[in-house]
Order: structure tokens, then sequence, then C-alpha cells
């Protein structure tokens, strides 16, 4: 129990009591003579009426002062040396003669003294019983254990009840302060909420020290909740550096495991810096005592040290100060990880995003000057082909188609190219409306008849609810299904089979592709949705294409809202699954 919940001079101390009245009743008209003391300077809190009129002529005390001083020098000596034996032992005395002063009487009295240990293993009070020698020992043993019994247990109950009040008021202040230091992921903002803590019992502001990489100390702007205080730390500015010699902060937290370390007198302390003199006439103008400082571990690293510090005649400093600066700092360590996690994270993005845009401009810059001397290669390749410039042999004929082929092939990369950076760089435009399923699947098969005919192909139809509503850009989806077919064609030996199956969720239509070509393996479903990953000469020995159908498809896919995966088994064949938003 702390000083600040002890009695005033005009209550009795078993008013604070849960079930007072009836303690109260039985204590004050008791015929055994008790008393109870608080702290280690065993100050009288409480004496009922038999002690009050054992000990003193007119049965009035001072509640307040050191019990001892109701007693002559030789038993006030005696006494005090009994009570501090209790008190640090927390072990039961009996039976001692004392005399009381207040009583010129010569009185024998016997003394027994039982400590109150709390479940902090702490004695806070001792009860006290005074009797005569000469009384009946039986009853008054009985009294006696009574008395003992209840004023133990509601001393015990008190000190339970205030150690659970002050665990939830801890846990309230824990919570609130957790709440105010993950406001922001600004790391400048979160340092100022680190800068702001206290400790509600022993400190109302702090400092904070920060470690930078190069192994130099910084110390943040010192934040005070009273102007006027504000105003005098503040005018230190950037003076107030931490230095190696100091007793607090950062630099007190040496070794290979930092931990807490207290200081009595911030003003002291401070006055051995280079600038002692003026950093110290600061700190005692603000009424700063004692300091605190705990580490904050970031990655298990020591990254800097918050350091509470203390008014000059506020209370002492306590375990449970101690464990809650602990906590406070390692939930602003927390914070602040969090904080520089999302500052790089931000970081890398826009780092991506520049590369992005440097990669697509330059892909747009070569696109643009490689189609006019292609353009002009076909120019050339036909007037030779129609004999314009004089005969032409069936070898050349040849010759010159497969430089017409090989033109059209890296006429399509351009525009395959063009195509992706105009994705990538959020410049293509969607017409959006409500599209018949049904209708752009037939519509996409119709195309590649010609196709699946010339590779001896059986398509075995399209699966379809006359009722699925997809919404999308009508001409994107049919791309989109040209490409997933046109890959299925090309990877099915002939004799091979392929479908369209539709169906729809709650807010998503579903598109399944199959074919019952090679397939791939697990490695290979998410690679080929990368730019210019060709499968063709890996799977079947054939050319693979440009490699980045796929990779478009998927793009135009997310951009109107859906997805495209892929699912295979190797030698039974493949599905690639479109989905877009289904219309309301």
């Amino acid at each position: 129990m702390s000083d600040s919940s002890l009695p005033s001079a005009t209550a009795p101390y078993a008013t604070n009591f849960s079930g007072a009245g009836s303690f109260e009743r039985f204590m004050e008209h008791l015929p055994a003579a008790f008393a109870l003391t608080s702290g280690s300077e065993h100050v009288l809190a409480y004496a009922n009426e038999a002690f009050r009129k054992l000990v003193t002529l007119d049965g009035q005390l001072a509640i307040g002062s050191p019990i001892g001083s109701l007693f002559g020098p030789r038993d006030r000596v005696e006494l005090t040396a009994l009570l501090d034996r209790a008190f640090r032992s927390r072990v039961v005395s009996r039976n001692r003669a004392i005399a009381p002063e207040l009583r010129d009487t010569d009185l024998l009295m016997r003394c027994t003294v039982w400590p109150d240990v709390g479940v902090n293993g702490e004695t806070n009070h001792l009860l006290i019983e005074l009797r005569a020698a000469t009384q009946d020992e039986l009853k008054v043993g009985l009294q006696r254990r009574v008395a003992e019994r209840l004023m133990l247990s509601a001393l015990r109950e008190q000190d339970a009840a205030a150690i659970e009040a002050a665990s939830r008021r801890s846990a309230e202040f824990l919570e609130a302060e957790g709440r105010r230091l993950a406001e922001s992921l600004d790391e400048a903002r979160t340092l100022d909420a680190i800068s702001r803590l206290s400790l509600p019992r022993f400190s109302k502001w702090c400092f904070v020290d920060l470690a930078n990489g190069d192994g130099t100390m910084r110390r943040l702007p010192i934040v005070h909740p009273d102007p006027v205080k504000q105003a005098v730390l503040s005018s230190l500015g950037e003076q107030w550096i931490p230095e190696s010699s100091d007793e607090f902060g950062l630099p007190a937290l040496s070794g290979a495991d930092p931990a807490a370390t207290y200081v009595e007198d911030a003003v002291t302390a401070a006055a051995s810096g280079s600038l002692g003199v003026e950093i110290a006439d600061a700190l005692r103008s603000v009424g700063a005592g004692a300091m605190l400082t705990v580490p904050l571990f970031s990655q298990r690293r020591l990254a800097g040290a918050v350091t509470f510090v203390g008014n000059y005649h506020g209370a002492p400093i306590t375990p449970a100060d101690i464990a809650l600066a602990g906590e406070l700092a390692s939930r602003s360590a927390m914070a602040l990880d969090r904080a520089r996690l999302h500052g790089d994270a931000i970081a890398c993005q826009r780092r991506a995003e520049s590369a992005n845009a440097a990669k697509g401009a330059f892909l747009g810059m070569m696109s643009h000057e490689l189609r006019t001397p292609l353009n002009a290669i076909a120019g050339y390749v036909d007037l030779i082909d129609m004999e314009l410039r004089g005969p032409v042999t069936a070898a050349q004929h040849g010759d010159l188609a497969r430089i017409r082929a090989n033109q059209k092939y890296l006429n399509n990369l351009i525009n395959e190219l063009l195509n992706l950076t105009k994705i990538a760089g959020g410049g293509v435009a969607y017409d959006t409306s409500d599209l018949d399923t049904c209708d752009v699947l037939t519509t996409s098969v119709a195309m590649l008849e010609p196709l699946l005919a010339q590779h001896q192909l059986t398509f075995d139809g399209v699966f379809c609810d006359a009722s699925l509503v997809a919404r999308g850009d009508r001409e994107k989806v049919i791309q989109i299904l040209i490409n997933l077919l046109s890959n299925s064609i090309k990877f099915t030996r002939a004799g091979g089979h392929l479908r369209i199956d539709a169906s729809e969720t709650a807010d998503k239509v579903a598109i399944r592709v199959s074919d019952t070509g090679i397939g791939m393996n697990v490695e290979s479903l998410t690679d080929i949705f990368e730019p210019f990953v060709q499968l063709g000469d890996r799977l079947t020995g054939s050319e693979g294409g440009i490699g980045l159908g796929l990779a478009i498809s998927r793009d135009l896919a997310r951009a109107m809202g859906g997805d495209l995966t892929a699912e295979s088994i190797v030698g039974e064949g493949s599905s690639f699954n479109l989905t877009l938003p289904r219309a309301l």
C-alpha cells in the first residue's frame, strides 16, 4: 500500500477496509488493546479504545506519529528494535515487556507484534497488541487470535484490492498508449508519439535517444506537457546531446545485455557533461528529480533509449514503475519498427514504379524505332517477289517468303511490346458493359475453327448457361479467349480435344478453357504468366512464340476486375481459368 492511501488523523484506519463497519465495531470495543502501524517508520495508523486507555491517561493519541513516542526512552529503543525486526523478518514476536510513557504507572505490559505481509511479499503494516501481565491469559489469548485474524484478513484483502486496481489501471494505460503509438505508420509521427511518453505515478515527461547507423547517437526534441517548462527545455536546442560519459540515456546502456538504469538526481548527473552548468540549471528550473532509462530494441539490437524524468520531490521509483517503463519501451520499439518497415516498403514501391516507367518508356521508344525499317523491309520484299525488279527464281521466292515470315514475327513482337507497355502504364481504355457470356465464347471459338481443323483437333463444345452475364470489355475478353484457345491448340497433338465451360458464383463468372494437351509441371504454372517466358521449346521442341500473350491476357483480366490462372497435369492436359465480375 503506498503512502498516498494512508488514512487521515481524523478517520480510523478501519474505515478504508471493505466491510469496515463490522470490523470497527468489533475492534473498537474489544477488551484486548490493539494498534496498527504503517510503513518502516511505524507510524500509528489506528488504535482501539482499550489501547488508547492503556497507554494514556485521557485516552487521546496522536494518529500519524511514530508509535515509539508513546513510550519512555529505554522502552522506545527496545520497542523500535522489536518493530524493526518484525518488519524486516516478517516473523511474529510475542510477549515482550514494555512500559508506556504517557501514563504514570509502573504497570508492566506485554507486547506482541504480527507483520502484515502483502501479496507482493513485502511488509506493509504491523499489528501490535499490548496487555497487562496480570490479565487472564486464556480469555485475552482467544480475543487476540480472533482480532489478529480479522485484522490481518482485512489488511490483506485491502492489499489485494489495491494491487488489482493498480494492475487494472496499468493495463488500461498501456492499452491507451499502445493505440496512440500505433496511430500512424509515418516514422516522424511515431517518433513524436514516443517523445510524449510518461509514467502515471513517477514521470510526466521523457527524452528519447536514438542510435544512428554510423555508431553516433542523437537526442529527439523534448516534449513537456507544461508550456513554461517546455520553453525552458526547448531553449537547449541541440546543445543537450548524448555524451559517452553520461550516466543516463543511451550512453548508459552499455554491455552485451543492456538493462534499465536509474539515476537519483538528474541535475547532478547532467552537471558532469561538457555543457554541465547550463543543462543542470535548465533541469533544476523544471524541477527534474530522478531519471529512469530503459532500452529500445529493434530486431534484437539496441536502437535507442527512453529516459523518464521524475519530479524533484516526486514519488520514488518502484519495481512496478520499472516494469511499466519497460513495457512502454517495448511497444514503442514495435511501433517504430512498423513505421520504418512501412517507409521502406513505400520507398521500394516508388523505386519499382520508377524502374517500370523507365522500362516502359524504353520499350515504347525502341518499338517505334524498329517499326519503320521493318515496314521498309516488307515493302522491298513485296517489290522483289512481284518481279518488278527483274525475274526471280523459285528458290529466291522461297527465300523471300522466309524473310517476309520473320518480318511479320518481328512486327508482331513490336505490337505485343507496345500493348504490354500500354497496359502496364495504365494507357489502355476499357469499354466495360454487361456481356452475354455464351455469345462471347461462341464468337471466340468461331474465329479459330480453321486453326482447329488444321491441327486435326476436336472441339467438344461451349458448355454455358444462357443466363450468365459478366461485366467487362467485350473486345478485351475476346482477345484473352483467343490467346487461351491458341495456346491450347499449339500444345495439343492431333486427335486431341478442347472445350469451354462457364459457371457463376455470387459475384464472379468463371470461364474454363481445357485441353488434352501435353500439360505442364507445377513450376511452369506461374512462369507462363511472366513476360517473355516461352515454354514451347522446353515442352514440345517447337517454336514457343513471343512469350507475351499470357502475360498480356492476365493483365487485361485483372484490369477488368478478374484474374487468370492455370491448372495442369503433365501428359493429361491443361486448364486456363478466366474470372470476370458478375453483372448484378
